[in-house]
């Protein structure tokens, strides 16, 4: 009975008793077996049907083994070939062997060898196409590997665009403290990220429960100021109370008093805006073309509303403490103005109370009037600062712009604080050029600059000391410098120097007085004259302001009103 699973074997021989011989070996074996007389007929069975061992004699009438061979591997390049020859053919039988024969029985032969050789050979056919089958699959698994590792590339370079597109576009929305500026910016950037027809940012109210549509991209701006929700009202209102993104895929199919439809919105994906645990708004971007919104899409916008809750925050904050600023300033402007007044008053009545015409003074008498007078003056003074000070944070303070020599504002400075400074037995000298240093400014207000600066570089001069104040030419400008011989500024202390109120030596016991506000309000009128401040100073050795003043009338600019310090530490 023949194997159904067994190997099928082609003889191919011209001698009918030895394929009869081979008939009756394999069919003892139960294996399928077909013979051919010739080379053509063993040539036209290979062509037609699949063997796993062909047996052909070298030696064949017509079209020869060596063909026989060569034919059977070009059909199947793993069939077992085996050749028949004799002693006389033994380097045929060679050369079978370099052209892909398995092995060759030689005449007479043994019918076990032939078996075992059989054997075999059916045993190298199966290992060849197990081992064919093993590449095949490993071929298919290392295809799959290969897919996965590039659908897994694809998804790192994706997320890495994402994210590094979250990070710029969370570093521009994170760059202004204006309010507005920071809202038109989310909305633009958050409409360009998900792709969207439009994108609407909601506002809450202190309490948490109404919210207003502040700004809006690709829609009209009066379109979304209209649109409000309260809290668990519409897809806004489900994702403010619940803390949570949403999609929407149809909003035609919901409550017909869902805000959005009133924008003209079909589908929507709504991210809350959460900080410090608190629902302040919502952004909802509306209407993707193509599939409409992905879980990515969600996640995404949530990643990016998670940044922008911080910017609204923090400009909000912002703003309120400008607000109160503001309110603070004119309140102090307001209550100096209103002490000013009584001041002059008290300060008229001084000086007729000093005259010796009308009233004749002892001693005494004289010496306290002196020193009202000087508490008096030292008031005004200080009221003075604090209304500059106002002006300047408010941007009131008035300049009228001439064009002026810098010498001659120095001089008259330097007059100013002459005999202040020969008290403290303290030399200032004016290092000035002889041909004029013309600057455009207002005269008073630049005088009231190196007068601060002067005032300053006396107070902090030790006794025998020497101040110079220099003028020079610096390319479009008029850089003026004042130098003195104090201790010096420790490099720490260098930021304090341009913000308001700030004193270096803050102690009860300090020596030098005054608002702490002079450096600021010399800041302040610099930069309205377009000019910039800045310091160098060596603990030790004293300190050495610089401002510059344009040639030419110059708009002040934002980008330079930052005070720039340089400490030069030992």
């Amino acid at each position: 009975m023949v194997k159904s699973d067994g190997p099928r074997i082609l003889v191919v021989d011209d001698e009918e008793d030895l394929l009869n011989v081979f008939k009756d070996l394999f069919r003892q074996r139960g294996e399928s077996i077909d013979t051919a007389g010739t080379g053509e007929e063993a040539i036209e069975k290979l062509q037609s049907g699949a063997y796993e061992v062909v047996i052909s004699d070298i030696n064949l009438p017509g079209i020869n083994g060596l063909e026989v061979l060569r034919i059977a591997k070009r059909e199947n390049p793993d069939v077992c070939v085996i050749m028949i020859t004799g002693f006389a053919s033994a380097s045929s039988a060679i050369t079978a062997l370099r052209e892909g024969a398995y092995d060759y029985i030689t005449k007479p032969f043994d019918l076990w060898e032939v078996s075992q050789i059989v054997d075999r050979g059916v045993e190298a056919h199966r290992l060849a196409a197990e081992n064919q089958k093993l590449l095949g699959e490993l071929k298919k698994a290392n295809a799959r590997l290969q897919s996965q590792e590039e659908r897994l590339k694809e998804d790192v370079e994706k997320a890495t665009a994402h994210l590094s597109t979250l990070y710029e576009i969370g570093m521009e929305v994170s760059s202004s403290l204006n309010l507005k500026r920071t809202l038109v910016l989310i909305v633009d950037r958050a409409k360009r990220l998900m792709q969207a027809r439009a994108c609407l940012l909601f506002l809450a109210d202190e309490g948490g429960q109404d919210f207003t549509g502040e700004v809006a991209s690709g829609i009209e701006q009066d379109m979304v100021t209209g649109v409000r929700f309260k809290l668990g009202e519409g897809l806004n209102g489900a994702v403010a109370k619940m803390s949570a993104p949403m999609i929407e895929s149809d909003l035609n199919g919901g409550s017909k008093d869902e805000p959005l439809l009133k924008v003209g919105a079909k589908a929507a994906l709504v991210v809350p805006l959460v900080h410090k645990g608190y629902v302040i708004g919502t952004i909802a971007a509306l209407d993707k073309g193509g599939d409409g919104f992905t879980e990515q899409d969600q996640n995404m916008l949530a990643l990016f509303g998670s940044q922008a809750a911080i910017a609204i925050a923090n400009a909000q904050l912002f703003e309120k403490t400008r607000e109160l600023d503001r309110l603070k300033s004119e309140f102090v402007a307001v209550v100096s103005h209103e002490i000013r007044t009584p001041l002059t008053s008290i300060k008229g009545s001084l000086e007729l109370l000093s005259d010796e015409k009308f009233f004749p003074l002892t001693e005494s008498q004289k010496e306290l009037l002196f020193i009202c007078h000087a508490n008096t003056d030292r008031l005004i003074f200080l009221i003075n600062d604090i209304l500059d000070f106002s002006r300047i944070e408010s941007s009131r303070m008035t300049m009228n712009f001439k064009a002026l020599d810098a010498g001659k504002i120095i001089n008259d400075a330097m007059e100013g604080i002459r005999r202040l400074a020969e008290q403290g037995s303290l030399v200032v000298k004016a290092e000035v050029p002889d041909s004029p240093l013309t600057m455009y400014g207002d005269e008073f207000r630049i005088g009231q600059v190196i007068t601060n600066l002067l005032s300053n570089a006396v107070k902090f001069s030790d006794p025998g000391g020497e101040i110079i104040v220099a003028a020079k030419n610096v390319e479009d400008a008029v850089e003026v410098s004042v130098k003195d011989s104090g201790k010096g500024i420790a490099p720490e202390d260098v930021p304090k120097l341009f913000k308001k109120f700030q004193q270096l030596d803050s102690s009860p016991t300090r020596k030098a007085g005054g608002t702490g506000l002079g450096l600021v309000i010399c800041k302040g009128i610099v930069e309205q004259h377009g000019g910039k401040i800045w310091l160098e100073s060596k603990p030790g050795a004293g300190s050495k302001f610089y401002f510059t003043i344009p040639k030419a009338k110059k708009a002040p600019a934002q980008a330079e009103g930052e005070t720039q310090a340089v400490s030069k530490a030992s």
